[in-house]
């Protein structure tokens, strides 16, 4: 379905109401536009599916017992009443929401009678992605959310516009908050950022074009929107399916949802007898397990990530997709995990800690490889991970991932009744990164950059000192590592040589990018010894 975006509109300085964050004075001079005009649709199904959600939920049983035609014509017609009102509502807040891009940064005005707006400050936007919901994939229209550095929701939207504006939108915020300054058609009407769609010859990242995927329309559609770059990871689906049939966590979850699920309808039987409004009532009991089994589908269904010259981006989603862009710079931390089922393919699953980025769903942003190969992860670490700063950074990596905890040199709790902790976790200080494993079945790998450590603390206590141990905890943009239960001395040591990188290493948290190249690989030797904190903390 394609519908023409209605003209920019000119937006008045005093337009009613008060603005929460004040905006460069250039910004009221900004022209503004309008979203979509078929945007009350998308948004306008959620006020109704609400409303009948919460009807049916509290009156299910009485409306199956005293169920009648005429009780079915007045439900339907009150159901046609607050679709109806729900187009409206939403057509209005629609007339009085606009945006507008321009070289300051990004604007969102919202409100009928209470006017509010949201402002992006080009030097906090730190990454843009790209969302498309199933209806408004189906009508052509996606979300473009901004994600600005602070704590909690620090994100704006802009819902809904067409598939390709969403896409000019995306490259002109990020070529933007670059330091660039707008360009091509966009820009020309209304000050907003692009890279022209149609322009021959023009590909993100400066790569060439990589050639259609196989399988026709449907691979072109399960893989939309990410086709430039050199690609780095794809998910096939067989992968996707049987590393799920392989986490033990994710089967463990399903079972005991499947025996909850069993056991509530049991016990509803018991004591009312069967009829079709308990069957009801439990619906949405049933429905969640495989609304959970689909949500872990969903989130690495047709994954693809490409390196591009703003950042790695990547696309997932079967029904819901979208699109983000994650520059190496805005990294704050990595966690690799490797279940126990997943060590004999070498599969490993990837989430980064980004700054600006507070999103915890499987789903999102912050999952850079939800199941790759020891390819995909080389490559995925090279383009992403701090330099490590040992003569094979990958090899080390590996290594630690691999290994017995008990082999591995470092720091681990001193005392005797912290056994599954003394066998299982181990803190290794390396010349550019803390790294922690920990994990029985499923182990973690943390890697917290040393230049990006922004905070320390000590926590002792009486007992903590009887026992000689103390917990140190390690704070980034976003994140913290908790050490716990490590030798006193040993964490004083490097407590020293942490605050010392604080004070001294932040002098590349402005970077986009890391140092190339990122990690060494090929070296040989095999991998570099960990050192010591108290080496470390004497030079």
């Amino acid at each position: 379905m394609s519908t023409s975006e209605p003209a920019p509109e000119r937006a008045s300085a005093a337009a009613g109401g008060s603005d929460p964050i004040q905006a460069p004075p250039s910004a009221a001079e900004t022209p503004r536009r309008r979203t979509h005009p078929i945007t009350p649709l998308v948004t306008g199904w959620k006020v109704v599916v609400g409303i009948i959600a919460v009807a049916t939920a509290q009156n299910i049983s009485q409306l199956v017992g005293e169920f009648d035609p005429r009780r079915l014509l007045i439900g339907l017609g009150l159901v046609t009443l607050a679709i109806v009102v729900a187009v409206l509502f939403s057509t209005l807040s629609w007339w009085f929401t606009t945006y507008a891009v321009d070289d300051d940064g990004v604007s969102v005005h919202r409100g009928v009678f209470s006017r509010s707006r949201e402002y992006a400050p080009r030097a906090r936007i730190e990454s843009v992605s790209v969302e498309r919901p199933l209806l408004a994939r189906i009508l052509g229209l996606a979300k473009v959310r901004v994600e600005v550095a602070g704590g909690g929701e620090s994100s704006l939207d802009i819902e809904y516009v067409s598939s390709a504006r969403a896409e000019e939108l995306r490259l002109g915020i990020l070529q933007i908050a670059a330091g660039g300054r707008p360009e091509g058609p966009v820009a020309a009407a209304g000050g907003e950022a692009a890279a022209p769609d149609a322009a021959p010859g023009h590909h993100e990242g400066g790569a060439e074009p990589t050639a259609a995927p196989r399988g026709g329309r449907l691979d072109a559609l399960l893989h939309d929107g990410v086709t430039d770059g050199e690609l780095i990871a794809r998910i096939p689906t067989e992968r996707l399916v049987r590393s799920l049939l392989r986490d033990l966590g994710f089967l463990t979850g399903v079972l005991m949802s499947i025996l909850g699920v069993a056991v509530a309808i049991a016990l509803a039987i018991w004591q009312e007898g069967f009829s079709p409004a308990i069957l009801l009532a439990l619906l949405p009991t049933v429905i969640a397990v495989p609304r959970y089994v689909f949500g872990r589908i969903d989130a690495g269904w047709g994954f693809v990530s490409r390196d591009t010259d703003r950042g790695l981006r990547m696309r997932r989603g079967l029904l819901n997709t979208r699109t983000d862009n994650i520059a190496a710079g805005r990294i704050q931390g990595l966690e690799l995990r490797r279940p126990v089922l997943w060590r004999a393919p070498g599969w490993t699953a990837v989430t980064a800690t980004v700054a600006g980025i507070d999103e915890d769903d499987e789903n999102g942003p912050t999952s850079v490889l939800p199941v790759g190969t020891r390819g995909e992860l080389r490559d995925t670490l090279r383009r992403l991970s701090t330099p490590l700063g040992t003569t094979d950074d990958l090899a080390v990596v590996e290594h630690l991932l691999t290994a017995p905890a008990r082999s591995i040199e470092g720091l681990r709790a001193p005392v005797r009744w912290a056994w599954i902790a003394r066998r299982t976790r181990v803190t290794v200080l390396l010349p550019g990164a803390l790294v922690h494993r920990s994990g029985i079945l499923a182990r973690r790998l943390e890697i917290v950059p040393r230049e990006r450590i922004q905070q320390l603390s000590v926590g002792d206590d009486p007992i903590a000192r009887r026992l000689g141990i103390l917990d140190l905890t390690v704070r980034t943009a976003g994140d913290e590592l908790t050490l716990d239960s490590l030798p006193r001395a040993e964490v004083l040591g490097l407590h020293a040589t942490l605050a010392a990188d604080a004070r001294t290493l932040r002098r590349y948290r402005d970077r986009d990018s890391w140092l190339q190249p990122l990690l060494t690989a090929g070296a040989a030797g095999g991998p570099a010894e960990p050192v010591h904190a108290a080496e470390e903390a004497g030079r």
